[in-house]
């Protein structure tokens, strides 16, 4: 049951980042957020659907709520208290300590676990969308920079996680 959520959750958050993707790529920049909804719905449900079917993950599901929880911490963290840029390299280093805790299923999920970051990241955003957050400075910045980056970080550790446990297999061999 546990696997199948994760793998939910990592195709889900795949599906949201491709439906992102597409609409950068299609839509024009003043397109309003009302008419884009169904498209991030869309991608959403569809890479769920996908992912109760082919669904063998576990990274990517855990880099989905890390993205989406980490998003949602700093909205609230910078309409409650005062910005600090050190808050948000606080939370890239809790996608280091988890992503090096959580075990990759398969290069399949080493592939989606960025993409499952950042949808989670894309995800957190749209609930927050009317919050108006360029009015604190630099708390935009800061959360495009953890949800970029802890997707690329996510990538990373999940590499070097599977490197690391593919040396230690190959030297028991010798």
């Amino acid at each position: 049951m546990k696997k199948e959520i994760m793998s939910i959750l990592g195709f889900g958050g795949l599906g949201i980042t491709l439906s992102f993707f597409l609409i950068v790529m299609v839509y024009p920049s003043y397109t309003a957020m009302e008419k884009l909804m169904p498209l991030y719905l869309g991608g959403l449900i569809l890479g769920g659907i996908f992912g109760m079917v082919k669904g063998n993950i576990n990274a990517s599901g855990y880099a989905f709520i890390l993205g989406f929880l980490i998003t949602t911490v700093l909205h609230l963290l910078w309409i409650s208290f005062p910005f600090k840029v050190s808050y948000a390299f606080a939370f890239l280093a809790l996608v280091v300590f988890v992503m090096w805790i959580v075990e990759s299923t398969s290069t399949l999920d080493i592939a989606v676990t960025p993409f499952a970051y950042f949808g989670g990241f894309i995800l957190a955003a749209i609930l927050f969308r009317n919050v108006e957050m360029y009015k604190i400075e630099g708390s935009v910045m800061s959360i495009v920079l953890v949800g970029v980056a802890g997707a690329g970080i996510s990538l990373l550790m999940s590499m070097f996680k599977a490197f690391v446990e593919t040396a230690q297999t190959a030297k028991k061999k010798i």
